[in-house]
């Protein structure tokens, strides 16, 4: 049975052994996470440790007489064992729901019908894992680099599914390669290679211009004053952004309770550049279209056109306190699979169209300044270049921003490329997340720097 398979069956007892047992007045939705992982994990080109995860989680939601619980459990594959661990987490929530107040804004499980969307991935044999990685290096370690990261691949899986008949399943198979590049300075650059088919000459081809950029970096750096520059966010660096349209962002709850930094946008008091078009597109294939009640988002969701808010994120409980209308956004109504559209600026361009300025390759440190004003600070990191007259010809020392979102995307978003790169999440504290969004790159003309 294949890795996508067994989990896809573990899904489908846990469902069975939870709704069986429902009795009369009870609802309950569940949802199911799986993954069966293969890790490597390297360090000056030589690998450092390596192994397999294998795992699957149930969390639950219990509902009876407008009180709600939440516990979850693990499966170990052993269909007993499973079938104990479901009968404990059942009793658990039903003798601690009775503990628990009545709920005024409870949502009952509503969703029903069922999907199904299974992606399978082509990636590296575990044979040959460590020469198809490590064998283009080279470039790196010709320019004088440690090269550091970790490698992770193979089967991510979401159900759902409540006791009113929905039933949905999610699965993928996909590979990240999470890497760096030291040089003995100090300084270092950062990247990924993501997605579901692995390609040896892309990877190939992405470390030999990596190793480009070490021989820059290796240069003395150049230390800029405060002040307004004009900057090319490479997609990297664009992705750092993307939570604040989650975070005090589009949720329609943040919004109606005076949480969000967006709240002009949705009065008419500001605007945005026509040319930022964000919106939700679960076509992309990193994230499942289905939340935690088993209610199934629209495949695309227009959020920011004409740079007006088209739509805020609703989820169930939002609809029935506010009366609006649920586009089955999860009850934290967080942003999922954001695409933002291309531009017209050739990415072997963005050099041309910056003529002088800075080159970021990434950023870290985010974090709101000011929510009223969406002001957002952060610090520039890794392999960050000042660019003369569309040429890299020095490393900068780091520098702390504080930008206005209302201006980065507004009257100073100068042009996006028209390429995109797929960005996805290389996280896998708890679990191989399943996350991911397609962006440009972004020519901001006015990036303010403050320190």
């Amino acid at each position: 049975m294949s890795a996508q398979a067994d989990l896809e069956a573990r899904f489908g007892r846990a469902v069975d052994l939870l709704l069986g047992e429902l009795r009369q007045g009870e609802d309950l939705s569940l949802e199911f996470a799986g993954e069966d992982s293969r890790f490597l994990r390297f360090n000056e080109g030589k690998v450092r440790q390596t192994g397999s995860v294998e795992k699957a989680t149930v969390d639950l939601t219990y509902y009876k007489n407008a009180r709600t619980l939440h516990c979850s459990f693990s499966m170990s594959g052993d269909e007993a064992s499973d079938a104990e661990r479901a009968a404990a987490a059942l009793g658990l929530a039903r003798s601690e729901a009775a503990l628990l107040p009545e709920d005024p804004f409870q949502t009952l499980p509503a969703g029903s019908g069922s999907s199904r969307e299974a992606f399978t991935g082509k990636l590296p044999s575990d044979a040959h894992l460590a020469q198809e990685l490590l064998g283009p290096s080279k470039a790196i370690s010709r320019a004088g680099a440690a090269y550091v990261g970790l490698h992770s691949q193979g089967s991510i899986a979401r159900g759902a599914a409540n006791s009113k008949g929905a039933r949905h399943w999610f699965s993928t198979e996909t590979f990240i390669t999470d890497y760096s590049a030291f040089l003995p300075s100090g300084k270092a650059l950062k990247s990924s290679y993501a997605g579901r088919d692995w390609n040896a000459d892309e990877y190939a081809r992405r470390l030999g211009l990596e190793g480009k950029r070490l021989e820059t970096l290796a240069l003395p750096e150049k230390v800029l004053r405060p002040g307004e520059y004009r900057v090319w966010l490479a997609p990297d660096a664009f992705a750092e952004f993307m939570a604040f349209f989650s975070w005090r962002g589009l949720g329609e709850r943040d919004i109606r309770e005076g949480e969000s930094a967006w709240i002009a946008l949705k009065e008419g008091r500001q605007s945005l550049s026509p040319r930022f078009r964000l919106c939700q597109d679960f076509s992309l294939g990193v994230q499942q279209r289905f939340n935690e009640r088993g209610e199934v988002a629209p495949d695309r969701l227009p959020l920011i056109e004409g740079g007006r808010l088209a739509n805020t994120l609703v989820s169930a409980r939002s609809a029935l306190q506010y009366g609006v209308t649920s586009n089955a956004a999860p009850e934290q109504e967080y942003l999922r699979s954001p695409a933002v559209d291309q531009g017209d600026i050739d990415e072997d361009s963005a050099l041309a169209a910056l003529g002088t300025g800075l080159y970021i390759s990434n950023l870290h440190y985010l974090n709101w300044s000011d929510i009223e004003t969406a002001r957002v600070t952060g610090m520039t990191r890794f392999a960050c270049f000042w660019v003369d007259e569309g040429k890299i010809v020095a490393p900068i020392k780091d520098m702390r921003f504080d930008e206005s979102l209302y201006q980065l995307f507004g009257h100073k978003l100068a042009g996006l490329s028209r390429q995109r790169s797929l960005i996805v999440s290389g996280e896998s504290y708890f679990m191989r997340a399943l996350d991911g969004a397609l962006l440009p790159g972004a020519l901001v003309d006015g990036f303010t720097f403050t320190l």
